[in-house]
């Protein structure tokens, strides 16, 4: 289990290696393609695939959920290159979005139940603060080598990540899957009942369902607060060097907030837990009123409690959830994030300026982190997963 500890790290630096998120856009635009359609197709994908690949994951094995995902998207990445028009950047897009829906929930499944059966609950949540750290690390470099590779030839970009994702396959291969409680793994079910059981587990556990709801608006504010930051940076006077570097040291930031994350443990843990996205609430509203450079400095400390927070949020999560359904219940977080994403891109990119975009988010994640934490204050300290 320790050497699969190791691997899974390998596994987060070369998943990381994102040379593709800065630069689909433009080669999309240059190949005759329209970005908007492919963006629908990549979380249509997303929202089909979400639940029944984390089924896949829990009956089949993390290991092989992610083999899957990493292949089929190495092949997304390297058919990049067929890109003519809008329908083939529809289904190149498509295909990338269907592999993610492999690996999300598999990959964390499979870390928690690793570290946790290394050293327990605390060592778990260490060892994802880790892993955090390290993809912050690799997703600060990535955009600069993404860059470079660009000027080299449009295609190179999308050939080094497929590349990256069949070294990540690799080392996936290499590893061990997690042992199961035996009781799951006698039990024989279909993918239907297995979902049905997700469910009731659920509704039986009411804090952990308000974790996964406070999770849905979590992640969708800092999919938002990144993706708009694409055009909110320049609005704010910056060229695309300094976005880039921007970018950059947010990513930094986040990755010396999964440092510290990975120290905390007890109290201070749910501390911050409770009140730091209060703080990064506040932050996004600030963005949203700062019309200087200033700016980017507020988005890059937001991306310094981003690499704090959700590590610990992830793990609260993965503690409250049993093993033998893991994955499928990751699955329904992922699949709420992406239905709020989806809904929300349409209406903020509809607002007269990007300013309003970051002043709303916040406002929606300071509501949602209140409406989580003043209960459990109340409640004398009580854990979230209700127990």
């Amino acid at each position: 289990m320790r050497r699969n500890l190791q691997r899974y790290y390998v596994y987060t630096v070369l998943s990381g290696l994102t040379f593709t998120w800065t630069t689909w856009f433009v080669f999309v635009t240059s190949r005759g393609g329209n970005p908007g359609w492919a963006e629908s197709a990549f979380h249509l994908a997303i929202l089909l695939g979400e639940v029944p690949t984390g089924v896949v994951a829990d009956l089949l094995g993390r290991r092989r959920s992610m083999l899957i995902g990493l292949v089929l998207g190495a092949a997304s990445f390297f058919g990049y290159a067929l890109i003519s028009d809008t329908l083939t950047a529809c289904l190149m897009l498509g295909l990338t979005g269907l592999s993610l829906t492999f690996t999300s929930g598999a990959d964390t499944a499979l870390l928690y139940e690793t570290a946790e059966a290394l050293g327990g609950e605390d060592f778990a949540r260490r060892a994802m603060a880790r892993a955090s750290a390290l993809q912050m690390i690799t997703l600060a470099a990535a955009p600069v080598i993404a860059g470079w590779l660009y000027e080299r030839h449009p295609v190179a970009p999308f050939w080094a990540h497929g590349a990256a994702s069949l070294l990540a396959a690799a080392v996936v291969w290499t590893m061990a899957e997690p042992s199961r409680p035996a009781a799951a793994a006698e039990r024989p079910t279909s993918p239907w009942s297995h979902t049905r059981a997700a469910l009731v587990c659920l509704r039986r556990r009411p804090g952990l369902l308000g974790l996964i709801a406070f999770a849905w608006v979590y992640e969708a504010v800092a999919s938002m607060s990144g993706q708009f930051g694409q055009v909110y940076l320049p609005a704010l006077g910056l060229s695309m060097f300094g976005a880039g570097v921007v970018f950059s040291a947010g990513r930094l930031l986040g990755a010396a907030g999964g440092w510290i994350a990975e120290r905390l443990t007890g109290t201070a843990a749910a501390r911050w837990l409770r009140w730091g996205p209060l703080g990064q609430a506040a932050l996004l509203m600030l963005a949203g009123l700062v019309r200087t450079a200033g700016g980017g400095a507020v988005l890059a400390l937001n991306e310094g409690l981003d690499g704090l927070v959700y590590p610990l949020l992830s793990a609260r999560i993965n503690q409250a959830i049993p093993s033998e359904q893991r994955a499928t219940i990751l699955s329904f977080q992922s699949l709420g994030s992406s239905l709020l994403i989806a809904a929300a891109f349409p209406a903020a990119a509809a607002l007269p300026s990007v300013f309003g975009v970051y002043v709303i988010v916040g406002v929606a994640l300071a509501a949602a982190a209140l409406l989580r934490a003043l209960p459990g204050r109340r409640a004398g300290g009580r854990t979230a997963e209700g127990r």
